[in-house]
C-alpha cells in the first residue's frame, strides 16, 4: 500500500466525517442535507477510485469501478451548484438554471452504465483512466459550465457579504473549489491527451483538500450546524492520519529487514493507527487545548472579560450606569462592531433602546421592537440565544423568523441574547461581530448567557432600589409639603382664633358687661373650645416636627457577654461555606449596664454582617471592654478596606461606596445610619478606623451610667 493508493482513502474519511457532523443535529434543514448528499456524492467518488488503485484489478472489474466513480460524480455538480445557490439565498432567481442542472445529471446517470458514456478502462503509469464515449466530452463540458457557474456565484457575491465571518467561509468554499478544479482539469487532460498521461492525477488529493476547507468552514465558521463533536473527531482523525503512515512505513521496514510480506494489511493498519490515537488520549488533550488557543484565540481573554464584567455589575444601583457598563464594555474589549441592548417599557409595549455602543463599524438610527416582532416572540418563546447564523440551517427558525429577515439584515448583528426572569422577558442584548471576524464558539455563548443571566438580575435589583429612591424622595418631598403646609394652616387659624379667645376673655373678665348669665355661659363655651382648638393645632404641628425614624429607649439589664455570644451565633451562617473565621475578645469581669438590648444587639449585628460581606477571606473580632466609664465595643476585619475620603459617606442615609471594590454590595445603605442614631440614643458614639487593602475596625461606646430616657 502506498501512499498513492491512501490519497483516496483519505478523502473518503474526510467526507464520511463531516457528513456525520453535518447530520448531527438538523437533518431537516435544506442547506444541511444538499451538504450532505453533496459530500457522500464525493465520498462514493473517492471510495471507487481507492478500489481502481489496488493493485492487480482486472480490466472488467476496473470498468465496473469506473462506472461506479461517475455514480458519484455525476450528482456533485448539481448538489455543489445547489449549496452555492443555498449558501448565498438564491436557489429562486436560478431555480431554472437549477432544474436544468439536475436534469443533466439525471440524463447522464442513465447513460453512465453504457458505452454512450464510458466505453472501456486503460492502463496508465498511475492506474486505469476511463476511455468516453460519445457523450462523455458533453458531460465534462456540463460538469465546467455549472462548477464554473457556482464558482461565479460565490466570486461575485464576495464582496458584496456584509458579514466577515460570512465573508471568510465564503473564501474557503472558493479556494478549495479552484483547487478542486485544477485538479480536475489535469485529470480530465490525463484522459483525453495521451502525452498527458504521465502527469500525476491530482484530482483526488485536491479533492480532499476541498473537503478539508469545508471542515475548516464547519468548525470555525459555523458553516452548518455541529455540536463539539466536531473539534473530537477532528483531534483522532488528526492523530489517526498522522499515525497512519509511521504504521504503514514501519510495515516497510519489517518486510525489507527480514524478506517478509504483507507484514500488515491496510485494514490492520488502520486498526493500529486508531488504537495508538485512543492510548495517546493525554495528548490529545493536549492538543485540543492547543487548538482551541488557534481556532478559539479570544476564548481566555473573553473569559476573563466576562469574569471581571460580572464582578463590577454587582456593584451598580443605577440602570443607566448599568446598561453603559455592560454594552461599552462587551463592544470595546471583545471587541465587536457595535452592541445594543433593549429594555421592556411596558407603558408601551415594546423594547426600546437602552443603551447602544459602536466601534464605528456599524452606525445607524436603532427603532424600538413591539412584543408582537417576530424576534421579541422567538426569544419569549425559546428562552435561548439566537445565533442569527444559524437560522439559514435550522428549519424552525428559519421560518419562524421569516418576516423578521429584513430586519435583521438591517440591525447587522450576530447574537440575540434575551434577558429573562420569571418566565418574563426583560430586555434584549443584541451583539453584533467579533472585529476579528471569528465566530462565536459554543463556551462564549454559554459564558455570555451567564453573564446576561446575572446583568438581569442587577438590572432588577437597580430598578427595585431606583422605586425605592423614588417612593423615598417622594415621601420626603410629601412630608416637606405637609410640614409647610401645616405651619401655614396653622398660622392662619392662630390668627383669628387667638382674636376670638382674647376678645371672649375680656368679655367675661369685664364687671359692667350687661351680659344675662345666658350670655356668659355661650361666651365661656366660645372661650374653651376656643382654647382646645388651639391645643389641637399645636399638638398637630408638634407631631409634624417628630421625624419617621425616632424611637426611644426601653432601659433594661444588658449582660454583655451573652448578647456578644448570640449575635456571634446569628452570624455563622453568613460564612458558611467561606474562609472566614469569627473571634471575641472580652474583658472579664464586665458588669451588667442599663441599655436597650433591642437596639444594642442590632447595632452589633450590623457591623457583624458588614465585617463578614467586605471580607473575602480572613478574620472578623468582636472586642468589648470598659475605657472611660463608658463601654467599649469593637468589630474588626481584615477585609478590603476603605478609603479615608469615603469615611465620611459612611453614617449618612443612602449612601454605598460603589465603584472601588468588585464585590456585590446590596442593603439600602441605611445600616450604619440606623445604628448612628441608636447609638447616639444611648449618649454614645460611633466611629471608623480603616485603610485600603488593610481592614477595618468599626467602634461604638455607651456609657456605663445609664443615660436619661429621652
Amino acid at each position: 500500500m502506498t501512499i498513492h493508493n491512501l490519497f483516496p482513502l483519505v478523502a473518503l474519511a474526510l467526507n464520511l466525517t463531516l457528513i456525520a457532523l453535518v447530520l448531527y443535529r438538523d437533518f431537516q434543514s435544506r442547506i444541511n442535507r444538499t451538504f450532505a448528499y453533496f459530500l457522500a456524492g464525493l465520498a462514493v467518488w473517492n471510495f471507487g477510485v481507492f478500489m481502481l488503485r489496488m493493485p492487480a484489478a482486472a480490466p472488467s472489474w476496473a470498468l465496473f469501478w469506473e462506472r461506479a466513480v461517475f455514480v458519484g460524480i455525476i450528482p456533485v455538480i448539481p448538489l455543489y451548484y445547489h449549496f452555492v445557490l443555498l449558501f448565498l439565498n438564491r436557489t429562486q432567481v436560478w431555480r431554472r438554471m437549477l432544474l436544468i442542472a439536475y436534469a443533466f445529471a439525471a440524463l447522464f446517470m442513465a447513460v453512465n452504465p453504457t458505452a454512450l458514456f464510458i466505453k472501456g478502462v486503460k492502463l496508465t503509469p498511475w492506474g486505469y483512466a476511463p476511455v468516453g464515449g460519445v457523450l462523455y466530452p458533453a458531460f465534462l463540458v456540463y460538469m465546467q459550465v455549472f462548477m464554473l457557474a457556482g464558482l461565479t456565484h460565490l466570486a461575485l457575491a464576495y464582496w458584496g457579504i456584509q458579514s466577515s465571518f460570512r465573508r471568510n467561509r465564503a473564501k474557503l468554499i472558493l479556494w478549495g473549489t479552484v483547487v478542486s478544479l485544477l485538479g480536475g482539469y489535469v485529470d480530465f487532460a490525463r484522459a483525453i491527451v495521451p502525452r498527458f498521461e504521465r502527469l500525476y492525477p491530482i484530482g483526488i488529493p485536491a479533492n480532499a483538500f476541498f473537503s478539508l476547507m469545508l471542515g475548516v468552514a464547519v468548525v470555525r465558521y459555523r458553516l452548518v450546524d455541529v455540536g463539539v463533536i466536531a473539534k473530537r473527531v477532528a483531534i483522532y482523525g488528526g492523530l489517526v492520519a498522522g499515525i497512519l503512515p509511521l504504521v504503514w512505513g514501519f510495515g516497510v521496514y519489517v518486510e525489507n529487514r527480514w524478506n517478509t510480506t504483507n507484514a500488515f494489511s491496510l485494514r490492520e493498519d488502520v486498526v493500529i493507527a486508531f488504537l495508538l490515537a485512543v492510548a495517546f488520549t493525554p495528548l490529545s488533550r493536549s492538543i485540543e487545548a492547543w487548538l482551541d488557543r488557534v481556532m478559539f484565540r479570544k476564548r481566555y481573554g473573553f473569559q476573563e472579560i466576562l469574569s471581571d464584567l460580572r464582578g463590577r455589575m454587582g456593584s451598580f444601583l443605577d440602570v443607566s450606569r448599568l446598561a453603559d457598563t455592560l454594552v461599552q464594555t462587551l463592544v470595546s474589549r471583545i471587541p465587536l462592531t457595535h452592541g445594543v441592548l433593549y429594555l421592556y417599557a411596558p407603558e408601551h409595549a415594546e423594547y426600546r433602546v437602552q443603551r447602544v455602543a459602536s466601534s464605528g463599524a456599524v452606525e445607524r438610527e436603532w427603532n424600538a421592537l413591539p412584543v408582537t416582532h417576530p424576534l421579541v416572540r422567538w426569544l419569549r418563546d425559546h428562552k435561548e440565544v439566537l445565533v442569527t447564523e444559524e437560522i439559514q440551517i435550522r428549519r424552525g427558525m428559519a421560518e419562524a423568523l421569516a418576516e423578521a429577515e429584513p430586519d435583521l439584515a438591517d440591525m447587522k448583528v450576530a447574537l440575540l441574547i434575551p434577558m429573562e426572569s420569571e418566565g418574563e422577558l426583560l430586555g434584549i442584548l443584541a451583539l453584533g461581530e467579533k472585529l476579528s471576524s471569528d465566530v462565536f464558539d459554543a463556551q462564549e455563548l454559554e459564558l455570555l448567557e451567564v453573564l446576561v443571566g446575572q446583568a438581569t438580575i442587577a438590572l432588577q435589583t437597580s430598578r427595585l432600589y431606583e422605586e425605592v429612591k423614588h417612593s423615598n424622595e417622594q415621601l420626603i418631598e410629601a412630608d416637606r409639603q405637609r410640614s409647610k403646609f401645616l405651619a401655614q394652616f396653622s398660622h392662619e387659624l392662630r390668627t383669628p382664633l387667638n382674636s376670638i379667645i382674647g376678645f371672649s376673655k375680656i368679655l367675661l373678665k369685664s364687671p359692667t358687661s350687661d351680659l344675662t348669665s345666658d350670655d356668659r355661659n355661650d361666651i365661656g363655651t366660645i372661650h374653651s373650645n376656643g382654647v382646645h382648638l388651639l391645643n389641637l393645632i399645636n399638638d398637630v404641628l408638634d407631631f409634624s416636627k417628630i421625624e419617621s425614624e425616632k424611637v426611644e429607649l426601653v432601659l433594661e439589664t444588658v449582660a454583655v457577654e451573652p448578647l456578644v455570644a448570640e449575635c456571634l451565633r446569628s452570624t455563622e451562617s453568613l460564612i458558611r461555606g467561606r474562609k472566614v473565621k469569627l473571634h471575641r475578645s472580652i474583658q472579664p469581669g464586665l458588669l451588667p449596664l442599663q441599655a436597650d438590648r433591642t437596639k444594642f444587639r442590632q447595632v452589633l449585628l450590623n457591623l457583624l454582617s458588614n465585617a463578614v460581606k467586605f471580607t473575602p477571606e480572613g478574620d472578623v473580632t468582636v472586642s468589648v471592654e470598659a475605657h472611660d466609664h463608658a463601654l467599649l465595643v469593637s468589630v474588626s476585619d481584615t477585609g478590603i478596606g476603605i478609603r479615608e475620603e469615603d469615611q465620611p459617606k459612611l453614617f449618612k442615609a443612602f449612601q454605598q461606596l460603589n465603584g472601588q471594590m468588585h464585590l456585590p454590595l446590596g442593603g439600602t445603605g441605611l445600616g450604619l445610619a440606623i445604628s448612628k442614631t441608636f447609638v447616639e440614643l444611648h449618649g454614645g458614639k460611633i466611629w471608623v478606623e480603616s485603610r485600603p487593602g488593610r481592614g477595618s475596625t468599626f467602634s461604638f461606646t455607651v456609657p456605663l451610667e445609664p443615660v436619661e430616657v429621652r
